[in-house]
């Protein structure tokens, strides 16, 4: 949307790392190989740590874009659970890929023939992996993305969901997968999917950055509503809802935020994912105070979302350095 890009001039200057919103000197070694080997070690050391083999699949199977079919051959050959669960996800990946992440609209009748057959291909070694480790939540994590692709109808989105949570109670991939399935663009409404949101966090412990399922749902709002304004060519409008709609949820926000950073926050792969969720609310609703404190958490680590729900994805890191320059660098005013 260039209707909300900002200039560069007085950007500050900062080492921001972006799409690498994670903290895993193992992971980063096993893609710096690039071996086979590698991947399948730090998978198999992670079997009982869902949160950790959820974002370690996910980088892997990013990385092996493209060698789907060639790691499905093997998964026959050796019948790891490790190997079913990475072939899986790299066709998930492959899909998504050729779908791109745009709306619907915007994807061709081939491009989607393609995406739903790539896609398909992730359901057999998903099951396999699922059966080789039956306690194992996150071939179940990996099935919901793939249903979700697929238009699965919503009695078998939920089948998948229960196989879930019966293993896992906060798998923060999977909560977040859930909420796409439930927000208006993917056929469900903003009710039922804030309700699920506040639901996910009131049952989270303190110090669980499942607590950012709250700023991602109302992101998904404000996506829906921009999109409507923009259509109906109110654009005036659309540029002063970001900023208006953040403003009047704030304390729905701030009440997410407290409970996790109540205590001293438990270590979690998602950490950074959840401060560029909260920091990118506090920016919108102006908190001077809050929207610092994530932005100092984030450790220059970027995520692409939420920041691209209302500003162009290549102009992601100038909104980011913008907000650094005003909330972090100049001093605030404390409300």
């Amino acid at each position: 949307m260039g209707l909300f890009s900002r200039r560069k001039s007085g950007l500050p200057q900062r080492a921001v790392i972006q799409g690498h919103t994670y903290d895993d000197a193992d992971l980063d070694a096993a893609v710096k190989t690039g071996e086979l080997a590698a991947a399948l070690s730090v998978l198999g050391q992670c079997r009982r740590k869902p949160e950790v083999r959820a974002l370690r699949v996910r980088v892997l199977a990013e990385t092996l874009v493209g060698k789907a079919e060639a790691l499905l051959e093997t998964a026959y050959s050796t019948d790891d659970p490790d190997m079913w669960l990475l072939a899986g996800s790299t066709f998930i990946q492959e899909g998504w890929a050729i779908r791109g992440h745009g709306w619907a609209s915007s994807v061709g009748d081939d491009r989607f023939r393609m995406f739903f057959a790539t896609l398909r291909k992730a359901v057999h070694p998903l099951h396999q992996a699922a059966e080789g480790l039956p306690q194992d939540a996150v071939p179940w994590a990996e099935m919901q993305r793939a249903a979700q692709g697929l238009q699965a109808g919503r009695d078998e989105l939920d089948a998948i969901w229960r196989e879930i949570t019966s293993r896992t109670g906060t798998l923060y991939p999977a909560y977040y997968t859930r909420l796409q399935i439930l927000a208006k663009k993917w056929g469900g409404s903003h009710e039922e999917m804030l309700a699920f949101a506040r639901l996910s966090v009131d049952a989270a412990p303190h110090g669980d950055p499942l607590a950012a399922m709250i700023p991602l749902a109302h992101f998904e709002v404000l996506l829906a509503d921009l999109q409507d304004l923009i259509e109906n060519k109110h654009t005036f409008k659309a540029a002063m809802l970001p900023n208006t709609y953040f403003s009047k949820v704030r304390a729905e926000i701030d009440t997410a935020a407290d409970k996790w950073m109540v205590a001293i926050p438990r270590q979690h792969p998602r950490a950074l994912e959840a401060h560029n969720a909260f920091a990118a609310a506090y920016v919108l609703a102006a908190d001077p105070a809050r929207a610092r404190a994530h932005l100092v958490a984030m450790r220059d680590h970027l995520h692409d979302l939420p920041w691209a729900y209302y500003i162009d994805y290549d102009k992601v890191r100038d909104e980011y350095l913008r907000a650094y320059g005003k909330f972090v660098l100049k001093p605030a005013v404390l409300h």
